[in-house]
């Protein structure tokens, strides 16, 4: 009788590893090549972990972004602040440095500012404040507050 093959069993870290390395090898082809495997990629793996989800996401706002689909770098916006929580409880010691990482809330204010949204500008700027993100955001929050 033959073996079973006993599935490969991967920790958060590692499976954000593997999204990270496919989308560098997807970019490569550009903003849209990144943007079609991290979609298929939120598709079609239904039991990815959140916090995987989260810099997927956060990945496919920058792709988004670069492709100027504003509407889609807001989409992606929100599945990256849904699973930013998660990102948090997976990565431990290792969040501050993620989150540092990230780009979702700038191209998130982009995005906004592109599509005339000023006031949701700001409040995604006052939530990067919360994060404690760095002092340009309150730059940038200073440059918004017109839009109150």
């Amino acid at each position: 009788m033959a073996k079973r093959i006993e599935p490969v069993r991967k920790n958060v870290k590692e499976i954000m590893e593997d999204l990270v390395a496919g989308h560098r090898e997807a970019a490569i082809t550009g903003p849209q090549g990144a943007a079609v495997y991290l979609e298929r990629t939120l598709d079609k793996q239904h039991s990815l972990p959140n916090a995987v989800k989260a810099i997927a996401y956060d990945l496919l706002a920058e792709a988004r972004a670069g492709l100027q689909n504003w509407d889609g770098v807001e989409e992606a916006l929100q599945g990256f602040l849904r699973n930013l929580p998660d990102l948090e409880e997976a990565m431990g010691h290792g969040y501050r440095k993620a989150l540092e990482a990230t780009t979702a809330l700038e191209r998130g204010v982009q995005a906004r500012t592109e599509l005339g949204d000023f006031p949701g500008a700001l409040d995604l700027c006052e939530r990067a404040i919360e994060l404690d993100l760095g002092a340009h955001w309150q730059a940038k929050r200073d440059s918004l507050l017109w839009a109150r």
